[in-house]
């Protein structure tokens, strides 16, 4: 029986699919020879290390010669630290998790265009005829958009959270700005403490140099012995010694100060080592204040309020799951099918369409969702009490450092009189050399310790001034209006003014629990 189906179907003459095959062959071949990895040199990256840290270093333009203020240096920090500028950029980031919690609220359109050819003819029969059901190169295009019409409220509550989030990150940066600060004034404050107590160990060691000429002096002269001049000798090598030990301390100091603020370790620059006047210690009322503030001012408790929120609308959001959401449908088609009469048109409608809970998933994880809520209604008063026991033990550090500062001053004056009098009694031959050189050695490593404190007492202060985040500088300020009624606050031991009122606020001691000591005071010294 002869084929009919070309007679009775003839296929239509516009059809040149067969031009379209090295057409598409040459674009496929364009994109493959685009596509190239890009390609990492380290020793380019070491180039553009060098670069981009000296361009930094001659934006700020350091000059040696100039001491840098601790605000300055601060300064310096904020712009120029590293870790700070990574996370100013890991911010920006969030700023698209917002716009894609807006997706599924937002219409969605898909297109698709084909271009086909059959390896032989679509040939169906009916009865003894023989018909071809379509044609051997087809193209057809289609593009259909779906409007969202009702989703209650899941965009909405999951836009909610995505914003909240960007938030927190705002929050932890603000958090890291104030820490990054922190750092700086202590690393400042620990490199200006060290300088002053290398000029001090310098001193004493100029001191028991001249000491020794002296020894060496009245040895020639025959009023002192070798022995002497050797023990102011080696008291003379043990300042030598300690004073090379604090120099590098020193170095290390400005090194963790240059990388708090990200300068290349080769750049010189000095400070201001001037030890500040020292802070007075805060009142009860001031330290309820301070309480008060960190309870509100502090980024953390601000990012936990907003995790609150946030698992708030997690609850919402997943409720709205449990109803069918309902979009509208329009889409346009076109093909070149030549048994098509109409060979484009548009369809449009709604769909309704529901996952049943998902297996019982949606119905779990709404669960999860209401426990997360008491969850962080508890993390949130465990955040707030470890926040106000850190200020107490901040405050508590800073009376312990300022009751050690009165106790060394008033080692130091000791110490400066006693070695007054050795001096004069060594002078007169009535002292041995080493009783002098061990008197130097004391009164400088009690005035090397003395500064020690008083380094440690100024940094303790930054310390809570970051915990606390007072908005004014002066603690005056900072005390409760009239009336308020504050919680009861941590209210540390009187600090003591001098050493003297230390030993006579010494709380008593029942001797009958020493029966030795006891039997040692009552019987007196022994002449």
């Amino acid at each position: 029986m002869p084929n009919h189906s070309s007679k009775q179907y003839p296929t239509c003459p516009h059809r040149r699919s067969g031009r379209a095959g090295p057409t598409i062959c040459a674009i496929l071949l364009a994109m493959i020879a685009g596509c190239k990895q890009v390609p990492v040199n380290r020793l380019e990256e070491a180039d553009r290390f060098q670069k981009q840290t000296g361009a930094r270093v001659a934006a700020i333009q350091i000059d040696p010669t100039v001491p840098l203020s601790e605000d300055r240096c601060v300064e310096i920090a904020l712009q120029n630290n590293l870790d700070y500028r990574v996370k100013q950029l890991q911010l920006s980031l969030q700023d698209e998790q917002v716009k894609l919690a807006m997706v599924s609220g937002l219409p969605k359109g898909e297109m698709a265009f084909s271009a086909t050819r059959r390896s032989n003819q679509a040939l169906t029969e009916f009865g003894n005829l023989q018909v071809e059901m379509e044609d051997r190169s087809l193209r057809s295009f289609t593009f259909q958009a779906m409007i969202p019409i009702l989703d209650w409220g899941a965009t909405y509550y999951a836009y909610q959270m995505a914003k909240d989030r960007r938030r927190q990150e705002e929050l932890l940066l603000e958090r890291t700005r104030q820490t990054l600060a922190r750092d700086v004034r202590a690393a400042y404050a620990r490199l200006a403490g060290l300088q002053r107590q290398e000029r001090l160990v310098r001193v004493g060691l100029l001191a028991a140099r001249e000491l020794l000429r002296v020894a060496q002096s009245m040895e020639r002269e025959g009023l002192g012995t070798r022995a002497a001049t050797a023990e102011v000798e080696a008291g003379l090598a043990q300042a030598a010694l300690q004073w090379s030990g604090l120099r590098r301390n020193v170095e290390q100091a400005r090194l963790s100060l240059a990388q708090t603020m990200s300068l290349p370790p080769g750049v010189s620059f000095s400070i201001d080592d001037t030890l500040p006047p020292a802070r007075p210690l805060p009142t009860a009322a001031q330290i309820s204040a301070l309480e008060d503030s960190a309870l509100k001012s502090r980024p953390e408790l601000h990012i936990q309020d907003l995790q609150r929120r946030i698992s708030a609308n997690a609850v919402h959001e997943r409720f709205a799951h449990f109803f069918p959401r309902l979009d509208g449908l329009v889409s346009f088609n076109w093909s070149t099918e030549s048994l098509l009469v109409n060979k484009s048109f548009f369809r449009y409608g709604a769909q309704v369409s529901h996952s049943l809970l998902n297996g019982g998933a949606d119905l779990w994880l709404y669960q999860q969702a209401k426990k997360g809520v008491g969850v962080e209604d508890e993390r949130a008063l465990l955040l707030s009490l470890g926040i106000l026991y850190e200020v107490d033990l901040r405050v508590l550090q800073l009376f312990a450092l300022y009751d050690t500062v009165v106790a060394r001053e008033a080692v130091v004056k000791s110490q400066q009189e006693a070695l007054k009098q050795i001096v004069s009694r060594y002078l007169q031959g009535m002292e041995t050399g080493m009783d002098t050189v061990r008197s130097l050695a004391d009164m400088y490593y009690a005035r090397w310790q003395l500064d020690q404190a008083q380094t440690e007492y100024q940094v303790a202060w930054h310390e809570l001034n970051a915990a606390t985040l007072p908005e004014v500088s002066h603690l005056s300020e900072l005390l409760p209006p009239p009336g308020a009624k504050p919680l009861p606050s941590f209210e540390p031991a009187p600090a003591l003014d001098t050493y003297e009122k230390m030993i006579e606020s010494a709380p008593p001691i029942d001797l009958r629990q020493f029966p030795e000591l006891e039997g040692l005071l009552k019987a007196g010294p022994k002449r």
